[in-house]
């Protein structure tokens, strides 16, 4: 069972447990509800929105505990604590094609 936390206390990076946040959390259990999938999109929107580049992108998702793979031809943000997918980029707002169109080419596999 999750845990309640609030979006200070997620946004702070606080973790649910060792190697677990609460995103990957709300994954487990299949979906993230609307207040999780809201504010995951505040938390992330202006990563999203000022990244220059893939690597300006990827750095900025790293310190707030994510990254990125892509997978069946779509991108999805990942937990970097437990490696949980939580959901697509498209999800967030910002699809795949897009990114890709704006930063010039597709999500570099080794970074």
């Amino acid at each position: 069972m999750m845990e309640k936390r609030s979006t200070q206390d997620i946004t702070a990076g606080e973790y649910i447990s060792a190697g677990e946040s609460a995103w990957a959390t709300a994954r487990n259990s299949s979906r993230l509800d609307a207040e999780m999938a809201a504010q995951l999109r505040m938390v992330l929107s202006e990563s999203f929105r000022t990244a220059k580049n893939w690597l300006d992108l990827i750095r900025a998702l790293r310190s707030k505990g994510f990254y990125l793979e892509r997978k069946d031809g779509r991108i999805r943000l990942r937990d970097a604590h437990s490696h949980v997918e939580i959901c697509t980029c498209r999800f967030l707002g910002y699809p795949g094609v897009e990114l890709e169109t704006r930063f010039g080419g597709p999500l570099p596999e080794h970074i």
